[in-house]
């Protein structure tokens, strides 16, 4: 709203991975304001230019109808007629899945640049970008290669939705619950709207393995069509990460794509923020060679983990088979991806509110020959380190758990030197033994309402 208030001619650019809920977000926001929405398609030049001419002229007269195959005559005539709707008032017009438009007409951002300077700059207008299609909006749209480069005024990157705001779809679950969806949705609306919260997360699960048309069943592959060339390359890169192959000489020796050959199509799944490279905290990521890749995306993630490998049965309609295979590996996976991922984001809240023991430069994992550490947070200017320990079992914590954290937390301080603060986070809470020993020994203990207090 910021923008709106401005008075000013705005360029925006709001992109993020497909189902995240930005046409939904920009609906709302000028449901109460003067604006007009147009969705490009599929389809050819002719056909979008008359669509959206057909738009502008239901805007100018909204209780008229639309002439039989009315049409500008070209894009240039209908976006100087978009410029001229601001010319004394403000308005929005929206341009969404602006790829397809641009994959039907290559000039359109040369030809929207040449309007933006001529009209829409001295305009009212608040021109808004967006679009799904990732790749095809930085290249075209945000490059410094490209026609529009340093016009948008504002670049939004949506992000999925943070785990505070799931219960808002799913009332009636209960934080644990939660936790198991966003394990398998990660935060994407679309996703967690496949889930009923009358049943169980497992039953959700098991009715979408048997339904034909589930996002759970085929999604990820029409992902990665819609977006990327080569798909198969980069179906068998994420099947190979799925079974756990982190390293880049094990995705080359499963995939068959040699290791020069396989980084670029890294890179482009890194700038999709469909995986990452971890390295561990204390390694500078520009030189380390102890890089691991994993996935970004909970959803890839969950899907190429369980249903990518299990093809065969689900055409063979055994369904049930794969979701034993889910069934027995599911709380390990939610303690893994949901719960662990979880732990790290409330470091950071709490690094953002200056309430953790330092002010951490990095937060995230380290491993080496002899421990790993999931959820860990370094400071090199103040020699401190953050070791965590996190526990998705319906059992309390127990000394146990505090053992294992010591011996970790001594191995990396022989190993650096560095001060070590120790946490514990835990779903089912801490036995009274743990506690008190805890209090002795300074340690911090993150219980699940803690954890997930919004």
């Amino acid at each position: 709203d910021a923008l709106w208030q401005s008075g000013k001619a705005q360029l925006i650019v709001v992109y993020g991975r497909r189902r995240v809920g930005k046409s939904s977000l920009l609906k709302a926001w000028i449901k109460d304001k003067s604006g007009l929405y147009w969705t490009a398609t599929a389809t050819t030049s002719e056909r979008l230019l008359r669509s959206f001419s057909e738009a502008l002229y239901l805007y100018k007269n909204p209780k008229a109808k639309t002439p039989v195959d009315f049409s500008y005559p070209n894009w240039e005539s209908a976006l100087v007629e978009a410029a001229d709707l601001a010319q004394k008032q403000k308005v929005i017009i929206v341009i969404d899945e602006f790829p397809y438009l641009i994959e039907a007409n290559t000039e359109i951002p040369s030809l929207i640049q040449k309007i933006w300077d001529s009209h829409f700059e001295k305009s009212k207008a608040l021109l808004t970008l967006t679009g799904s299609r990732v790749g095809m909006m930085e290249k075209h749209v945000l490059s410094s290669r490209g026609p529009l480069y340093g016009r948008a005024s504002s670049v939004m990157w949506l992000d999925p939705l943070p785990f505070n705001e799931l219960h808002h779809f799913l009332p009636k679950y209960s934080k644990t619950q939660l936790v198991e969806v966003y394990a398998i949705t990660g935060g994407v609306p679309l996703y967690i709207k496949m889930f009923d919260d009358s049943l169980s997360v497992l039953a959700n699960i098991q009715r979408e393995l048997s339904s034909t048309t589930s996002l759970l069943k085929g999604e990820p592959y029409f992902l990665i069509h819609e977006e990327l060339k080569e798909p198969l390359r980069y179906i068998a890169i994420l099947e190979s990460l799925g079974l756990g192959k982190r390293q880049l000489s094990e995705m080359a020796a499963a995939t068959g794509i040699e290791k020069t050959h396989l980084i670029p199509y890294l890179k482009t799944l890194e700038t999709l923020r469909y995986i990452k490279r971890n390295i561990p905290i204390t390694e500078n990521k520009n030189v380390s060679r102890k890089g691991l890749y994993d996935f970004s995306d909970l959803f890839l993630k969950f899907y190429f983990r369980f249903i990518a490998p299990c093809q065969t049965l689900l055409e063979e309609g055994r369904e049930k088979s794969v979701f034993k295979t889910i069934e027995d590996n599911f709380d390990a996976f939610v303690g893994k991806e949901g719960f662990e991922t979880l732990c790290r984001q409330w470091l950071i809240a709490q690094a953002n509110q200056d309430k953790l023991p330092f002010s951490p430069d990095v937060i995230g994992k380290y491993w080496d020959a002899n421990v790993e550490i999931d959820v860990s947070a370094l400071s090199k200017k103040q020699q401190a380190l953050i070791v965590g320990e996190s526990k998705w079992t319906n059992e309390k914590c127990g000394l146990g758990v505090l053992q294992e954290l010591n011996r970790k937390a001594e191995h990396v301080n022989k190993k650096f030197g560095y001060h070590v603060n120790k946490f514990i986070f835990s779903k089912a809470g801490f036995a009274t033994p743990l506690i008190e020993r805890a209090r002795v020994e300074g340690v911090r203990l993150v219980g699940l309402e803690e954890l997930l207090k919004s």
